[in-house]
């Protein structure tokens, strides 16, 4: 056989290595007493209910384990549990994590006080969320939503850090999947990012119990993540800048 009739194989491109699967909610309906686990008992239903359909959606694998973090508050930790009890997840990796904790109050009083203009509306305050210059440059009152941001995207960084240090034991330990639960103010910015608030339609996005579902792969670029994201009907890929911890939008 000559030169010219030796067959031609394609090199086939290399599948990304799956880093990571995570489920990041809300919280169920809560009581916002901090006593106990803070839900309502439609609260308490809906963490079960959305604990079933996890198990029943296969976004998880079945044969790796699953850790649990969740926000300081009550209400997080309550609809962890029950949504681990639904989903017959294991609570033994179980953990509280500060960065995607609530807002950090520095004056509860005048916060209040916000809160009482607008009738305790859910809706009202979760636009004002967006639209009210106290959330940007009152950090006398409450933590600005940047550095709430900062906070989200900074347990990321974490989070990438230590699966990738511990990419040695991945073959035996199975993937990485995590489920934490946290807040509106936090999760929103994720949301934000990815699929802008305008295509969303609506400001008290996400609602009590939803899930941002997240596939993260690496690229050729150490520093730079391919995020699989996500969010009631709609799907996008974006990445995440490790140096910058921001996320960048891709051609689609």
């Amino acid at each position: 056989m000559n030169m010219m009739e030796m067959p031609i194989f394609e090199k086939k491109e290399k599948e990304p290595k799956l880093l990571f699967k995570a489920i990041l909610m809300r919280h169920e309906e809560p009581y916002y007493k901090d006593e106990g686990h803070d839900l309502t008992d439609n609260g308490v239903e809906g963490a079960i209910e959305t604990g079933r359909r996890m198990k029943a959606d296969g976004f998880f694998s079945d044969n790796d384990p699953v850790t649990l973090l969740h926000s300081p508050k009550p209400r997080a930790k309550g609809t962890l549990d029950f949504v681990a009890q639904g989903a017959e997840i294991p609570t033994e990796k179980e953990r509280e994590i500060k960065m995607i904790g609530q807002s950090k109050m520095n004056n509860r009083e005048a916060f209040m006080d916000r809160v009482r203009e607008l009738d305790f509306d859910i809706e009202k305050l979760a636009e004002d969320h967006y639209k009210n210059d106290m959330y940007e440059n009152r950090p006398d009152i409450i933590e600005p939503n940047n550095k709430k941001k900062e906070r989200l995207y900074r347990s990321m960084e974490y989070l990438i850090r230590s699966i990738m240090k511990s990419d040695g034991n991945q073959n035996e330990n199975g993937t990485p999947q995590i489920l934490a639960v946290s807040h509106f103010e936090i999760i929103t910015h994720l949301i934000d990012d990815v699929f802008g608030i305008e295509n969303i339609g609506k400001y008290d996005s996400p609602s009590f119990g939803e899930q941002v579902k997240i596939s993260a792969f690496e690229t050729e670029d150490k520093n730079k993540i391919s995020l699989d994201i996500e969010f009631r009907d709609m799907r996008k890929t974006v990445i995440f800048d490790r140096t910058s911890r921001s996320i960048e939008q891709i051609n689609q």
